[in-house]
């Protein structure tokens, strides 16, 4: 009898635990509406799988195309609707999507990967505050021409990779208060970018050519606090920005 009772306690507690620990493992589930051109994604971490030519020898490569279950659709989808729940978006997941004009964010997002929407066509990208870093060529423009003349940063970001936004098309830019990090050419070719204010007074690092082939007369605001520090920084990424403390 006491044999039977703890079998069914046993039962009891597995059964219990097993709701909570299946949603935490809920797979990346997704599906394209043919009607509006739209792919809504919902699960945790949208991670791609490596090529089958993908060669250990060579090294890992950010550039490196990963294959997702949605990449046949690049040349399709026009709006993306990512689901609450998603804490990371990873490498290239919509990289080379050349319609794509628009994406829900959904909150609680963590982290951008590398090339995860480099050459699509949005305009404007107002990002969650709770993304905290923003890696290489994010949003960079290389085969299509940049679009994107709106940019809100996030409010609990630390760091924007290297060429996060190159190539982009806005004219004014807010670095929020806890960014420590603006990594090489994060802003390089910006050429419409003509006012950047630096809201963080947490900088330890601004890359070579950050801020490099901006729009003429632009202008970089920094907090005094921080003036010597970061005019040092800054002048090294920037060849003709005037820099002006606030």
């Amino acid at each position: 009898m006491k044999k039977i009772v703890f079998i069914l306690s046993m039962v009891l507690i597995a059964t219990t635990c097993a709701s909570p620990c299946m949603a935490k493992q809920k797979k990346v589930t997704y599906k394209y509406k043919a009607s509006n051109k739209s792919l809504t994604i919902s699960g945790k971490y949208l991670k791609g799988k490596l090529p089958p030519d993908f060669s250990e020898k060579e090294g890992y490569n950010e550039a490196t195309k990963y294959d997702y279950k949605w990449s046949p659709m690049r040349m399709k989808v026009k709006k993306i609707i990512l689901k609450d729940g998603i804490k990371k978006i990873g490498h290239n997941a919509f990289g080379d999507f050349g319609k794509l004009e628009s994406v829900k964010f959904p909150k609680g997002l963590k982290s951008i990967g590398a090339y995860a929407f480099c050459d699509t066509r949005m305009k404007k990208l107002d990002l969650p505050d709770e993304i905290e870093e923003i890696k290489s060529s994010a949003f960079k423009s290389t085969m299509v021409s940049g679009k994107i003349k709106k940019l809100k940063l996030p409010a609990k970001l630390r760091k924007i990779g290297k060429a996060a936004f190159e190539e982009q098309k806005m004219s004014e830019v807010t670095i929020p208060s806890k960014v420590e990090k603006i990594e090489t050419r994060a802003f390089c070719g910006c050429e419409y970018l003509k006012k950047i204010v630096i809201k963080s007074k947490k900088l330890k690092k601004v890359g070579s050519r950050a801020f490099a082939d901006m729009g003429k007369d632009a202008v970089i605001y920094i907090p005094k606090e921080r003036e010597t520090e970061y005019r040092k920084m800054i002048e090294d990424s920037t060849a003709h920005a005037q820099i002006v403390v606030q």
